[in-house]
């Protein structure tokens, strides 16, 4: 029999920024169907509210709606497909992306650019094709393979990925997103070396995770740049060695170059917003990189570029798409760092609200004051 949850519910997505007054979510039951073939029936725990989730509901995806949001989501294993391999009933998980395993790039063991993972997401389906949740009979889409604002979800097994135990699940869901993509970016996809200069530019829930992993690659130099200076005093906590307002300065490469003469190694642009791309680009000196990992709004993919810069200083621009990591091996290795205390998950959780808040949530999230928001069910 289908299981019945509650689900936060966006109808259609708005050009209303305050979410509190358009109230574009609402929270209502749903019927999740039972677990069939590879799916995994989960009691959602913990999920926690990220900028992305704020673009479903501004229209910044194209994407079918009605959909179940959410794609930060922690809990336990309640049923399983009879193909399931790997899981069982009781299982603790963090739920993570798409991987079919079988595809030409995770067979190369680039499962975050597994060939049925855009698909899936662009469908509102599981990889399977399936739709798992209804409402009077007619279907709900699914929000990147995930949708874990719902007391229950129905994923596929490479979505579900086990954890200890003794990580409490308001703070593991948090793995689900911004940590593995803003720690990846910097540990994995740039691989920066030991006294690197670094600049992360944001400092949300997904910067604050690149700053962590700076420090814990022992990165020289970490300079924070956000425009709310309670996140770069929160940044400074987590490791950042200097912070720069843009709001204080004229011109913000030029404050980088003061703090690094000669510019930063690496830039990391983690905000989404194209302009940031042409200030990271002028704060890395010669051979430094710039890391593009915020997901820019739809109708705002291009930037102007200095590409006599780019030629003469040796220059390179790279995208990072979930840490260019394998999530399965990468979301119990964060984990562990969490659970031995090396990672700090704990400062990012700067207010916690009943699902039936969602929309203040959002709306709070959207005027710039928190960087987390775990939503209760």
């Amino acid at each position: 029999m289908p299981t019945e949850s509650m689900a936060a519910v966006l109808e259609a997505p708005t050009d209303d920024h305050d979410f509190a007054e358009s109230r574009p979510v609402s929270v209502e039951p749903v019927e999740v169907k039972d677990p069939a073939g590879e799916e995994v029936l989960v009691e959602i725990c913990a999920t926690s509210l990220c900028h992305t989730d704020v673009g479903f509901a501004l229209g910044h995806f194209d994407v079918p709606y009605p959909l179940v949001l959410g794609h930060e989501g922690a809990g336990v294993v309640r049923e399983v497909g009879e193909q399931v391999q790997g899981l069982e009933p009781g299982d603790h998980v963090v739920l993570g992306r798409i991987a079919c395993g079988r595809c030409r790039r995770c067979r190369e063991g680039l499962s975050h650019l597994c060939e049925r993972r855009v698909p899936a997401n662009e469908s509102g389906r599981l990889r399977n094709g399936n739709v798992p949740f209804a409402r009077a009979g007619e279907p709900i889409h699914h929000c990147l393979g995930v949708s874990s604002f719902t007391g229950h979800t129905l994923v596929t097994q490479d979505v579900a990925i086990p954890i200890p135990e003794e990580l409490p699940f308001d703070r593991a869901c948090l793995l689900g997103c911004g940590v593995f993509t803003g720690f990846g970016a910097v540990e994995n996809t740039a691989d920066i070396e030991l006294g690197s200069s670094v600049v992360i530019f944001g400092a949300g829930g997904v910067g604050l995770n690149g700053i962590q992993a700076a420090r814990i690659r022992d990165a020289s130099t970490v300079i924070a740049v956000d425009l709310v200076d309670e996140k770069l005093d929160l940044a400074e906590e987590m490791g950042a060695t200097h912070t720069v307002n843009p709001n204080d300065v004229d011109d913000v490469a030029e404050r980088i170059r003061e703090i690094r003469p000669g510019g930063a190694d690496y830039a990391f642009e983690m905000t989404g917003h194209e302009a940031v791309i042409t200030q990271a680009l002028d704060a890395v000196g010669s051979r430094g990189e710039v890391i593009v990992v915020g997901v820019p709004a739809f109708g705002h993919r291009s930037v102007d570029l200095d590409v006599y810069g780019m030629l003469f200083g040796e220059k390179a621009i790279r995208g990072s798409l979930s840490g260019s990591y394998n999530l399965s091996l990468a979301i119990p290795k964060l984990a562990d760092l969490v659970v031995d205390g090396r990672l700090s998950l704990d400062p990012l959780v700067t207010d916690t609200r009943p699902l039936a808040e969602v929309n203040e949530a959002m709306a709070a999230l959207e005027a710039g004051g928190q960087i987390r928001q775990v939503l209760e069910l």
